[in-house]
């Protein structure tokens, strides 16, 4: 078993059947700073070319860009990965598709300044979030070693379906329902049904005790992780490859009232 490790995007989490609208936009952002690296000038251009692109699509009130609910002692690496995602107040989601930094500049007063443009495709949603259709996650904690396993506890509100990812800088995996076409004894049953009300302990398979961490860079001493649990009305297949992209557009596609997702940032060390 791979990894498990997390940092939190900031997801509105929950969602509906009807098709959510998909609009491509261009957009450009630029910030000027004296005190913060390039690398944070730049991510906080991206965050403005991102406020303009919802307002470009008709999304203008509230935009507020909300990466992390988490921060961890070294989390840069994690915004890097995540820059792309984001969520709002207004009930759209938006991902990054590709940036480029169209200028670079430092001023006669030494502060930094970087403009980006970026391609983007925004979700706006025809529904608002079902605020009854949600879960409890117990059990989780922040760090774990890779010799620790993880279990945990989850209890839905209503009846639905479940699908976990996990997300770390260098790969990304489905944990549950787990399947490996050579150990079949480990596979979860793919299809289970959640009664509503009902505890669940995690892992459901009888023959695994937890899920075990492995940080596979040798020359790493620990690794961050991003669990995302989504859980949804109807049975709603993933069947692209297991990569945060087509996560996150899976997860936009469902609508809002159809959806609730949670996410939980782990740290592993050795």
């Amino acid at each position: 078993m791979k990894n498990i490790l997390s940092v939190i995007v900031f997801l509105i989490l929950t969602t509906t059947l009807s098709a959510q609208k998909k609009i491509s936009v261009t957009a450009r952002g630029s910030y000027e700073a004296r005190d913060l690296t390039l690398e944070e000038v730049k991510a906080k251009a991206i965050d403005e070319a991102k406020k303009n692109a919802m307002v470009k699509a008709g999304i203008s009130e509230n935009v507020k860009v909300s990466d992390f609910l988490y921060t961890f002692e070294d989390d840069e690496k994690f915004k890097e990965i995540f820059q792309s995602f984001v969520s709002t107040e207004t009930g759209a989601e938006i991902i990054v598709e590709d940036v480029k930094e169209i200028n670079r500049d430092i001023n006669e007063f030494g502060n930094i300044l970087i403009e980006v443009e970026i391609q983007a495709v925004i979700f706006k949603h025809k529904s608002e979030k079902d605020p009854s259709f949600r879960f409890r996650v117990e059990g989780i904690k922040e760090f774990y070693y890779d010799t620790s396993p993880l279990k945990f506890t989850f209890k839905p509100a209503k009846e639905g379906y479940l699908k976990i990812f996990n997300v770390t800088d260098e790969t990304a995996f489905v944990l549950y329902p787990y399947f490996d076409p050579e150990n079949d004894f480990l596979n979860d049953e793919p299809d289970k049904l959640f009664v509503k009300n009902e505890r669940v302990s995690f892992p459901i398979n009888k023959n695994m005790d937890g899920y075990y961490f492995e940080i596979d860079n040798k020359e790493k001493d620990k690794e961050y992780n991003l669990l995302i649990f989504v859980y949804t009305k109807a049975d709603i297949p993933f069947m692209e490859d297991v990569k945060v992209e087509n996560i996150m557009k899976w997860i936009y596609e469902i609508p809002l009232d159809e959806r609730a997702v949670e996410q939980y940032g782990i740290v592993v060390r050795r």
